[in-house]
């Protein structure tokens, strides 16, 4: 809307611009003020008309703001207060400077050649419509280009460059023609492309500071600079008695100031952008408390004393990592702790703190109803009393209470796990073997999973290759909790016999992340089978979905290049994962590089997919509206239609998902995936906030190609005049059908397929013949099926 309306300004400075040259010389300079000011009135009943009927008289009720803190400080602090507000009055302000001296330098040069007051004022008045022509040609025709395609900051230099070469020449030849060059540079400029700039650059204020600044900042900071530029032309012209060259070098010092404010406000107006858009942001990493002031100490100490569940838990954890022993008299009281989880970590605190030994205090936690408490309690006394751990372990091997037998079972195979002697003493594997006789005769099925699971633990703890093979029969247990315990125990190992068996529990959503997790600790080594398993397209749909997001885990080159390998994937769903898994890899692991190239390439093709998808989306809806206006109720035809419109607004929406995605491997992945979420929002404002953040983030290649894309997403309907916009050809019923049927998408494909079915027409033949050599089995035979239909048709 920038370029009409400014050019409605720029187009009244062209009339009374020809209009003075003209009168000048009949009616004389002195009596065109006059005819301004008459001009003037015509603006009172205008303003009063729109006032009324646009503002007032608004069929839609104007959004209430409530009255903020901000709107208790007056428009001066507010800008002082804002960076963003305050180089915007900067750049208002030396370019009101600059344009006063460029105003002078031709008025001067012009007064020396033309020495006629009224051939003078014709003068003026021939060259000022000339310059608005001008500018309301580049109003008109080039600023939305400029400016859409370059952004608002670059826009920013347009205006300041120009008059900066005018005035190195001017500097070098005082001549009138170059005075009207340099006056050209700033009338034809500062109008159309510099004037929707600036106004741009105000966007990302909130509409309450900015109804209270604007003004101020339009009226107040233009008086002053023009204040500041009359003062300049007074000391340098009249006391220094200068020459038309140091006004020039004034002007070009004062547009390297303008520069560098341009740079700053450029940085400044997206970061303004993305504060507004990105309005809660996930916490990095939290780092290891500094141990080394009093002050931290203190404060961690308090926590520890009357912190909740999670806080304690969280400072026991960089206590213990920092092995400090000043906690230990804070750590202690929490062995009484309510919670299973907080007295578990305390012990495992304590057990490392030698200095202090407290085993009569941990004793009887061996008892504790939490087993995880027992465990943690039997690991304990054995580090803290090497000397009796023989009978300690004996005796709570043979203890009544299946639980706390179990748990010393498990501690004993994590204290001999390094320690072959140790092993041999107490000969874990013999007892491990009895331990899983006994269970034989277990009727109880809790005790019989409790034991289940003890076993799989000191598998595991005591690392027992000979019981492996309990492990993989732990995976067809009935039992959820005994198949968890083996999927624990299989990452802990990592043999790569387990890794074929987790993959496919990747199918049971009850237990995907932790095959998930268990598989992402084989690392690099487990790359080749779930490669393998994704080119075995008759294994399940689900597990194939769920691979990438174990490879997203395994931070190494391998991963980055083999996902880029499937990124042509079949399945949408997987195509997206695959993305996703990508954009984790490339936040996560920022030492991995990836193909820049590629990804161009890929943003491209999508693009290029998505405005196919479109045109065949309007084409479709076009057709089956047609139908809808017809009496006769819907039939089989235009319920398969419609069918088909959802399926391709759900491909579009996965497109442009897959956009972002890989938008978010070239640029700032938070930026792209908050403005993502914003322009799939219901926020208007916001969404078109968003639009602008993109807008200025992408370089022009993408940014021509992708704006209008992503403005069409943000459309409740889909019309013929953004069609034209775009420039898409719409297709023809045959045409969208083959074009459709050359994707990969089972669900699209089947649908038009039964489409085709419906239609009954033999013209499709060669289509559906086609769709026979496909690859995915449902869509091979069904299409076989279509075809013996469409035989059987005259």
């Amino acid at each position: 809307m920038f370029g009409f309306i400014g050019a409605g300004a720029i187009a009244g400075g062209i009339f009374g611009g020809y209009l003075t040259s003209l009168l000048a010389l009949v009616l004389g300079s002195e009596y065109l003020p006059f005819l301004g000011a008459f001009l003037l009135v015509g603006c009172l009943p205008i303003t009063s008309y729109v006032w009324r009927k646009d503002v007032v008289g608004a069929p839609l009720p104007r959004k209430k703001i409530a009255r903020s803190k901000t709107a208790d400080k007056n428009p001066f602090q507010q800008i002082k207060a804002s960076k963003h507000l305050s180089l915007l009055a900067g750049i208002i302000g030396v370019g009101v400077i600059v344009a006063k001296l460029v105003d002078y330098q031709f008025s001067d040069l012009a007064s020396l050649y033309i020495r006629n007051p009224d051939d003078l004022t014709a003068f003026f008045g021939f060259w000022f419509s000339s310059f608005n022509l001008i500018s309301l040609f580049l109003q008109l025709f080039i600023t939305r280009r400029v400016v859409g395609t370059l952004g608002v900051g670059w826009s920013l230099f347009f205006l300041p460059g120009s008059i900066f070469l005018a005035a190195l020449i001017l500097f070098f030849l005082p001549e009138l023609w170059v005075a009207i060059l340099l006056k050209l540079a700033d009338g034809s400029l500062k109008q159309s492309i510099n004037k929707s700039a600036v106004e741009l650059l105000i966007l990302p204020i909130s509409q309450e500071v900015k109804n209270q600044t604007k003004t101020f900042i339009d009226v107040f900071v233009d008086s002053v600079a023009t204040g500041l530029s009359g003062l300049i032309l007074i000391f340098v012209v009249s006391g220094l008695d200068f020459s038309t060259r140091a006004i020039s070098l004034i002007i070009i010092g004062l547009l390297l100031i303008w520069a560098w404010l341009a740079l700053k406000i450029r940085q400044e107006y997206i970061r303004t952008f993305k504060q507004r858009i990105v309005q809660f942001r996930e916490e990095g990493k939290k780092r290891l408390p500094d141990l080394s002031q009093e002050s931290v100490v203190g404060g961690l100490k308090k926590v520890l004393q009357k912190g909740a569940e999670k806080q304690i838990l969280y400072v026991l954890q960089k206590i213990r990592e920092a092995s400090d022993d000043r906690f230990f008299e804070d750590v202690t009281p929490l062995l009484q702790h309510p919670s299973a989880a907080v007295k578990a970590a305390a012990i495992h605190y304590l057990y490392f703190i030698k200095k202090h030994s407290i085993p009569e205090i941990i004793e009887p936690l061996t008892r504790d109803v939490s087993q995880i408490v027992k465990i943690k309690a039997f690991e304990y006394l054995i580090e803290h009393k090497p000397l009796e751990t023989v009978d300690l372990i004996n005796r709570y091997l043979q203890e009544e209470d299946y639980r706390i037998g179990g748990a010393a079972l498990v501690s004993l195979a994590y204290e001999t796990r390094d320690n072959p002697a140790m092993m041999a003493t107490f000969q874990l594997e013999k007892r491990l073997a009895n331990y899983i006789e006994s269970l034989k005769s277990i009727k109880d099925e809790e005790q019989l999973r409790f034991g289940k699971i003890t076993i799989l633990k000191v598998i595991t703890q005591g690392y027992l290759s000979h019981f492996f093979h309990l492990i993989h029969t732990s995976f067809l247990d009935a039992d959820k909790a005994v198949v968890k315990e083996a999927i624990l125990a299989a990452g802990q190992i990592q043999t790569l016999d387990f890794a074929a068996p987790l993959i496919d529990l990747l199918a049971d959503k009850s237990l995907r992340k932790w095959a998930s997790e268990a598989l992402t600790k084989f690392g690099v080594s487990i790359l080749p089978e779930l490669a393998r398993r994704m080119t075995d397209y008759q294994l399940d749909i689900s597990i194939r979905r769920a691979i990438p997001g174990v490879i997203q885990e395994i931070g190494v080159q391998q991963s980055v290049d083999y996902l880029f390998g499937l990124l042509d994937y079949p399945d949408q769903v997987v195509r997206i994962e695959i993305l996703s898994a990508l954009n984790h890899l490339n936040q996560k692991f920022t030492q991995l590089k990836f193909p820049k190239k590629q990804i161009l390439q890929s943003i491209l093709s999508e693009a290029q997919l998505y405005s196919d998808t479109l045109a065949i989306l309007y084409a479709q809806t076009k057709k089956h509206n047609q139908r809808l206006q017809l009496p006769e109720p819907p039939n089989a035809l235009a319920v398969a239609r419609h069918s088909l419109i959802q399926l391709l607004e759900g491909r579009l929406d996965r497109n442009l998902e897959r956009i972002f995605r890989l938008l978010g491997l070239n640029y700032p992945p938070d930026d792209i995936f908050s403005i993502y979420q914003t322009i799939r929002g219901d926020e208007v404002e916001l969404r078109d906030d968003a639009l602008e953040f993109l807008d200025n983030l992408l370089e022009p290649s993408l940014k021509k190609v992708l704006i209008p894309l992503v403005e069409t997403a943000m459309m409740d309907t889909l019309s013929e005049t953004k069609i034209r916009q775009l420039k898409l050809k719409i297709p023809g019923e045959y045409d969208c059908f083959a074009s459709l049927l050359a994707g990969k998408d089972t669900r699209i494909l089947l649908a038009v397929l039964h489409i085709i079915r419906l239609l009954e027409d033999r013209k499709y033949v060669v289509l559906v013949q086609k769709a026979c050599e496909s690859k995915q089995e449902k869509v091979r035979l069904y299409a076989m099926a279509t075809l013996a239909l469409l035989s059987k048709i005259k």
